[in-house]
């Protein structure tokens, strides 16, 4: 009951109703078609995935702040949450030169999820009776963000390396791309349906 009330928080408190996680969802998918637009007609979308990349990484530590039990934890996760959001949407206004994308800052960002995400891992394995990990809403989370970021990592992370590669390699890193993508947010709509299913079961 403990994580299944922490989920209620995560899908609940923290984006304040049942129906926030689809209207997260939705908010999403406007932006990846929108960016998969510009780039096919040969705009920039990297100022589109720079502010995204970086409302996404705060919202995401505010979930994990959620999820985690840990107070002191927490506690340095709100300050992350802070910091984090500051510098980078002053690096990316102010500091950022040119059409490129805020790699660092989006390192820094995928490190700290995977880094909370075991810490979640680390305290669900440490409960003296671990819970039905399939219904767990705020398992099947962390799993999400931990995949997503581990894979996306080495493509969104050296983007500005990689980006003069030749076309055909980068069209190919863009279908891996949007296959995580994909996996990604059919593991978000597991989460969901979790949650659904716990809400029927205890109402």
């Amino acid at each position: 009951m403990i994580f299944h009330q922490a989920a209620g928080h995560i899908l609940g408190t923290t984006i304040k109703s049942r129906h926030g996680f689809p209207f997260y969802f939705f908010i999403a998918l406007v932006v990846q078609v929108i960016g998969f637009y510009l780039s096919r007609h040969s705009l920039s979308n990297i100022n589109l995935y720079s502010i995204y990349s970086t409302l996404e990484f705060s919202l995401y530590f505010f979930i994990l702040r959620e999820i985690i039990r840990n107070r002191k934890i927490k506690l340095i996760i709100l300050i992350v949450i802070i910091v984090y959001a500051t510098a980078t949407l002053l690096h990316l206004f102010f500091f950022k030169k040119g059409q490129t994308f805020h790699s660092a800052p989006y390192a820094i960002g995928c490190s700290l999820v995977v880094v909370l995400c075991i810490v979640y891992f680390i305290e669900l394995f440490q409960l003296p009776k671990a819970p039905s990990l399939k219904n767990e809403p705020s398992f099947w989370i962390c799993t999400t963000f931990l995949f997503s970021y581990v894979c996306s990592f080495p493509f969104w992370g050296l983007l500005n390396f990689i980006k003069t590669a030749p076309r055909i390699i980068l069209g190919n890193l863009m279908n891996i791309a949007l296959i995580i993508n994909i996996l990604t947010y059919c593991l978000f709509i597991i989460a969901f349906l979790c949650r659904i299913k716990i809400r029927k079961s205890t109402s």
